[in-house]
């Protein structure tokens, strides 16, 4: 059996699929002037430690995705956690503590309307300290995934576009800066039909080539995750000052695809209300 992994995140308990890194790398290095030489003063600053990596594909994860929002919104929240790794029989095997974390890069999977593969978050974060301590006899408690996101399961809405036939949506991620405090946000790729270009190409030719590319000629959107039966939204990513800057005929496309790339100047995501 696979091994098994729980984040504890503040005292919350939230299963993930994956964790890694997290150990020092080593020590800072720093350097300043020295009074009357050409020389610089050199000396140790602290430990460096590794981000800690994690995946998840569930939405049961509230804890952790409540913190993708507060980081896309630009609030540098440091949280205090653990990963605890049991083997395939749910024992426990090591525990790795973290201090001060805070969420420095999101990505978001390829979504692929033909693909069957579950699509997982990953989540990086940079601890100011960690250290390996006795893990605990038994997993604690935690929600037990129920509804998992899957590549092919997700709804792109942008105003005045026709997205029903949108297949592809590339993998992107969500960077927050430390110093300072930025967040940026990437292009979005989006694969979709030839045949339901029509209103894409009136934009492009409108914003590109004519030139009408005022934030008032911009456009928001929203990016849905679906549950396995279509029926329910499971998390929603909001776009927020959309430009297209690219719209190009896939070569040797059969049926006939289309690729646009489009900026993005702020994104949100929230999952329904419990």
């Amino acid at each position: 059996m696979p091994e098994r992994f729980i984040l504890d995140l503040g005292g919350r308990s939230v299963p993930v699929k994956a964790s890694e890194g997290g150990a020092r790398v080593g020590l800072v290095v720093t350097s300043a002037p020295s009074a009357g030489s050409i020389f610089s003063e050199k000396h140790l600053s602290g430990a460096r430690y590794e981000p800690i990596v994690v995946t998840t594909s569930s939405n049961d994860t509230r804890p952790l995705f409540d913190w993708i929002t507060t980081a896309w919104r630009g609030t540098v929240a440091k949280k205090n956690g653990a990963v605890i790794r049991a083997d395939g029989n749910g024992t426990p095997r090591d525990k790795r503590e973290f201090v001060n974390g805070v969420l420095i890069e999101t990505t978001i999977p390829m979504l692929d309307g033909s693909s069957r593969n579950p699509a997982d978050f990953t989540l990086r974060i940079a601890p100011e300290l960690t250290r390996d301590v006795a893990p605990p006899t038994t997993l604690p408690i935690s929600p037990v995934g129920r509804d998992q996101f899957m590549s092919s399961n997700f709804r792109l809405a942008i105003n005045g576009l026709d997205c029903t036939r949108v297949s592809k949506i590339d993998s992107f991620t969500v960077k927050q800066k430390l110093s300072p405090n930025i967040v940026e946000y990437p292009n979005i790729r989006i694969e979709l039909s030839a045949a339901s270009v029509a209103s894409w190409r009136t934009w492009f030719q409108s914003f590109v080539v004519d030139g009408h590319s005022s934030s008032t000629d911009e456009k928001a959107g929203t990016l849905s995750f679906l549950s396995p039966d279509l029926s329910r939204v499971l998390a929603t990513i909001s776009f927020f000052n959309l430009g297209i800057f690219r719209l190009e005929t896939v070569p040797a496309s059969e049926p006939s695809r289309v690729v646009a790339d489009l900026y993005c100047e702020r994104m949100d995501l929230a999952l329904p209300a419990t």
